[in-house]
């Protein structure tokens, strides 16, 4: 009986080979993001809290530019230096995505019909991720075009950037309490109720019609759950894993990289054109309006928001410009915008963005006063 123990052991490995390598990739991939760039990254930011930014879209300038500058270069250079800064997290949000697509295709995710269950799921699952709003974008998108859910997919793009304990940390020293314990009350609400209650309202209207396969369309016809199969030799079952994975990762670089390249072009435009210093210089209604709007829509990298507003506060802008930029810059942007326009829902993504736009805009007005 001992005897047949390692040969018993050995025959139920070889049944499951599929989930084991892609438990494997998992591991590797989160590990190698977690310990090598994304944690160090963010502790690193700690340290910084409180010092100049190099801008509120970045945190380090990889090309110098100046005000003496043609306009064209410092747009070119504020590109540049964006897309380097989101260059390691884009990276991880397409193979993260490839890598949750690969496996909902063949294990379909077992929840709920209950949409506020299944966004607090979704927000559970983003809270160690480290992941900014533009970065988590790929990997929703493998969530829903692995056949997920929406609300999970918003769930984890809305926490991973906010409620990540290091961020939670840098919040909690950067803002006074009051601040921060306004801006997590409405991202609870956000992902407990406006969330799951638009969709389910959207769904109601037939008007959230989910993109599940690109244009290879082949790639989301894998067959569901497969059972176990001990006759397939490993490096059979390797090939047929990595080439769908191969094919899921290129489905989603080809829209990355269009949304990256065109979401740097926005954000460099808005940096070096709008007149940032003469809008911050006084608080009123109006000011407000335009910058929670600019604020939306800017990508930016995960914990920009907390530096940017911690600077702001240290210059002595306005505590109601503060809590709008603490709320609205890094919690959404345009990058989820086309994402959710082009794969998911018009009206969510239009709704989504007017809903940040006036809580933005609300708050500075109730810390105006």
């Amino acid at each position: 009986m001992t005897a047949a123990n390692p040969a018993l052991r050995a025959s139920r490995i070889r049944c499951h080979w599929r989930p084991l390598i892609l438990g494997a990739a998992m591991l590797s991939l989160l590990g190698l993001f977690w310990f090598a760039s994304r944690y160090p990254q963010l502790f690193k930011k700690a340290e910084h809290l409180g010092k100049p930014v190099a801008s509120m879209a970045f945190g380090s300038a990889l090309v110098a530019s100046g005000a003496g500058d043609p306009t064209w270069w410092r747009i070119a250079a504020t590109m540049l230096n964006w897309l380097d800064g989101m260059k390691i997290g884009m990276s991880f949000g397409v193979a993260f995505g490839a890598l949750l697509h690969t496996t909902l295709r063949y294990y379909p995710m077992k929840i709920g019909r209950n949409l506020y269950l299944n966004s607090i799921k979704g927000a559970l699952v983003g809270v160690p991720m480290g992941v900014c709003a533009n970065c988590a974008v790929p990997a929703a998108c493998g969530v829903t075009r692995g056949h997920g859910r929406v609300e999970t997919a918003l769930g984890f793009l809305f926490s991973s950037p906010n409620f990540n304990p290091v961020v939670v940390m840098m919040t909690i020293m950067a803002l006074p309490p009051s601040m921060v314990l306004a801006k997590y009350l409405v991202l609870l609400l956000v992902i407990t109720a406006v969330v799951p209650g638009l969709i389910g309202w959207l769904e109601r209207r037939n008007e959230v019609r989910l993109v599940v396969a690109g244009p290879e369309g082949a790639a989301c016809d894998l067959p569901a759950a497969p059972g176990p199969d001990c006759s397939e030799p490993f490096l059979s079952v390797l090939r047929e894993v990595a080439g769908d994975m191969a094919r899921n990762a290129w489905m989603l670089l080809k829209p990355t990289v269009s949304i990256m390249l065109l979401a740097s072009l926005a954000a460099a435009i808005l940096l070096v054109l709008v007149p940032w210093n003469g809008l911050l210089a006084r608080a009123s209604p109006w000011r407000f309006l335009v910058a929670s709007v600019l604020s939306t829509f800017m990508p930016v990298p995960i914990a920009l928001d907390v530096m940017f507003a911690s600077q702001l506060q240290g210059e002595g802008v306005a505590p109601g410009f503060v809590m709008l930029f603490a709320m609205t810059l890094g919690t959404y942007s345009i990058v989820p915008s086309i994402y959710l326009w082009r794969d998911v829902s018009k009206p969510l993504a239009v709704l989504l963005f007017g809903f940040f736009v006036v809580t933005g805009w609300l708050l500075a007005m109730a810390f105006s006063g």
